[in-house]
């Protein structure tokens, strides 16, 4: 969420300060070109529901009434909208309650058809803060002393400074008091709030930006409290509402969700209530490399703590424009011109799903009470070039049954695969010159083609020659003043389209297995069929017992065939799924496709008619014994263990032995003779169940025993 829209962006609940909207008009530049004229493709009906916006709601720029911006929102593929419910407004004193610019807006959003809301619960109201009102508001960085590397949104000029946060910013009173205690404002606040909307509204992010001073300027500590007090709060409302952590600034302090995550591990109730969030919102612009690099360092941040199955959303995204006629003309860095802001979208959108990321909401829809520009449409309802990309994205780039993300010298492809029109790849080049990049044609046929989709939707069919689709990737453009070798944004991406006729998954069987087998290794078996483009690789899962939990067995593999180690008695099931070379997959099937039950007993009967003293140890009872001295031995220690070293039967003393018992194939034994100065292990095992197995030895010799002696070393004297 960008600082600008935190006291203009409900322009109908929050009166808007005159002096800073005079500035933000005064310093709209003079525009140096007329816009281009930008034809939108068709409204966009068919999408997954993973593409939104923020602050759709807007009113008409003129007339201040209506809500002109959403139907844009909708017909550009978004159904997400994401906005504030200010504390401040809705109880503007304690019990306090005013809902009614509130009621209005969301049944407005739900009759225009946008039903994916998250509302932000933030902003706390004069009396219920623990901050001296008339305090110092924080300090913001300049719009050109940003560090070097990274791009966050700031406020600009008159607007950043006439603007005073500190109460509204500051740890709520009673925060770390139970959630239900009347003291506790925030928990009443959050209750409240979620309770009165939480049939339409299911979404609900704690806080905006927590790391960042102007919108938090308590302890990551407190944001903790702040998170679990509003997690528990929520969850008592509406237990089947969704809680997402506050958006991350980041770039104000990449480590702060890490601080915020240990102080609840340090909570004994964490683990029980998910870690007080269901969903981590993060907030990354302008580099649209950051969108896959940041997001995987933040899951790996998040895995330290036993939170990285936890979705991540990207509830902010997107680059402020430079040079177009309503916004600033001079480059800055990580500015983009309205064509780079276009290819980021596509780029970032694919980045996104590269990094599985659940939900792509960008910032935002119009540039109202914006001090940077970011707006897929103008105040005037021009469209910008970055609304037809985003249609774009929201119609091919979705629902993909798998993804892949592949760098190399000549570009980036992100392939989404299984999607409805089958495989697709979103290709483009991050360097400032142009380059050849060949694409493998995914269909096995002699003339393979696919549809090619620029960023304004324009779709044409190229042919593969060789088996192989060539293209040319445009260089990169979006570089930085500061340092113009560093290009953040890549250059125009094209989307190719691979489809078989029509996408069909295939199918596949595990090949029937013996009822039962007796050996503890066997090799299963599986085979399938696709009609067009064939099959790129095999998923096999087992499950031991009929109730037993699927594992994978086979994972992304080419094989048809694999062996399986087992243990006696148990049932083992198997099942297969098939994905084509376009990623058409096709579902598990409920049953096993093959089954068998292992049985590895066998029956061994083992005797020793007489030990002796092997003392050349050939194994031969040598005769005459006053030259050999192989006596009889008859005080004999016998035991017969299995490979974890217990007893199998009953161990004896004696001169001889018989015994008959149950062996398992695949398990090692040891036959042990000991007597006074002479021993003998025997280890044994059996390839198969099912057996009688018989071991007799007439005689059998025990070698002599070998001393070790360590050397004793007296020492005399003292130490």
């Amino acid at each position: 969420m960008k600082s600008t829209p935190r006291y203009t962006a409900i322009s109908l609940l929050v009166p808007i300060l005159a002096l800073g909207l005079a500035f933000l008009l005064a310093s709209a530049r003079p525009a140096v070109a007329e816009p281009v004229a930008v034809t939108p493709l068709p409204p966009v009906a068919d999408t997954d529901g993973r593409a939104g916006a923020c602050f759709s709601y807007y009113p008409d720029p003129q007339t201040g009434v209506g809500r002109p911006f959403v139907p844009l929102a909708l017909d550009a593929g978004a159904r997400w909208d994401r906005f504030p419910f200010d504390w401040r407004v809705i109880e503007s004193g304690n019990d306090s309650w005013t809902f009614g610019p509130h009621d209005e807006l969301v049944d407005d959003l739900h009759a225009a058809g946008m039903r994916g809301l998250v509302g932000i619960l933030m902003w706390t109201p004069d009396w219920a803060s623990t901050c001296r009102l008339g305090g110092p508001a924080p300090s913001w960085p300049r719009l050109d002393a940003r560090p070097p590397g990274w791009y966050a949104p700031v406020p600009r000029g008159a607007l950043a400074s006439v603007m005073d946060v500190s109460a509204a910013s500051s740890p709520p009173q009673g925060l770390y008091l139970a959630w239900d205690d009347p003291g506790n404002h925030w928990g009443d606040y959050v209750h409240t709030v979620v309770s009165r909307y939480g049939d339409r509204i299911k979404y609900w992010e704690m806080w905006n930006e927590p790391e960042w001073s102007y919108f938090w300027t308590g302890t990551s500590a407190d944001y903790a409290q702040l998170l679990k007090v509003g997690y528990q709060a929520t969850k008592d409302a509406c237990p089947d509402c969704t809680v997402l952590f506050g958006g991350l600034h980041y770039w104000a302090n990449p480590s702060y969700y890490r601080w915020v995550l240990s102080a609840i591990d340090a909570d004994p109730t964490a683990s029980q209530n998910n870690y007080f969030f269901d969903v981590m919102s993060v907030h990354l612009y302008s580099r649209s490399s950051s969108i896959y690099d940041e997001v995987e360092r933040i899951r790996d941040g998040m895995s330290v703590y036993g939170v990285g199955d936890h979705p991540i959303w990207l509830t902010e995204t997107g680059a402020p424009v430079w040079g177009d006629p309503q916004a600033y003309n001079p480059k800055y860095d990580f500015a983009a011109t309205q064509d780079e802001a276009a290819a980021y979208v596509i780029q970032s959108y694919a980045n996104a799903w590269a990094a599985g990321v659940e939900r792509y909401l960008f910032f935002r829809v119009n540039d109202q009470d914006m001090s940077e520009y970011f707006g897929l449409v103008r105040n005037d309802y021009s469209l910008r070039p970055t609304y037809v990309a985003y249609q774009v994205a929201a119609t091919y780039l979705v629902s993909p049954t798998f993804t892949t993300r592949v760098i190399s010298d000549s570009g980036l492809n992100v392939t989404l695969w299984g999607t409805p029109r089958g495989k697709v790849s979103a290709l483009w080049n991050g360097s400032p010159a142009s380059t050849l990049y060949t694409l493998p044609a995914a269909m096995p046929v002699t003339t393979p083609t696919a549809t090619l989709v620029d960023r304004w939707g324009i779709t044409r069919v190229v042919t593969a020659t060789g088996g192989t689709y060539t293209f040319t990737l445009p260089g990169a453009t979006a570089n930085l003043v500061s340092d113009p070798d560093d290009y953040f944004i890549g250059g125009d991406p094209l989307i190719v389209i691979e489809s078989e006729t029509p996408n069909q998954p295939p199918t596949s069987t595990v090949l029937p297995l013996p009822p039962v087998i007796y050996s503890p290794t066997f090799t299963v078996t599986w085979e399938g069929r696709d009609g067009q483009s064939g099959i790129l690789f095999y998923d096999v899962q087992l499950r031991d017992g009929d109730g037993g939990e699927w594992v994978p067995f086979q994972e992304s593999t080419a094989l048809t065939a694999s062996q399986v180690t087992g243990h006696h008695g148990h049932t083992y099931g198997f099942r297969s799924r098939a994905t084509d070379r376009v990623g058409n997959r096709e579902a598990w099937p409920e049953e096993p496709q093959a089954h068998t039950t292992l049985d590895l007993s066998s029956t061994l009967s083992l005797s020793v008619g007489a030990f002796f003293a092997d003392e050349n140890q050939n194994g031969v009872w040598d005769r005459p014994i006053t030259e050999t001295e192989e006596v009889t031995l008859i005080q004999v220690a016998l035991r017969f263990r299995d490979q974890a070293g217990r007893d199998v039967v009953s161990p004896t003393v004696g001169s001889a032995w018989a015994f008959t018992t149950t062996v398992y194939a695949g398990q090692s034994y040891q036959l042990q003779a000991v007597s006074a100065d002479y021993t003998r292990v025997i280890s044994m095992a059996w390839p198969r169940g099912g057996e009688v197995y018989t071991r007799t030895y007439n005689s059998l010799g025990l070698w002599p025993r070998t001393w070790s002696y360590l050397p004793l070393i007296l020492r005399q004297g003292g130490g």
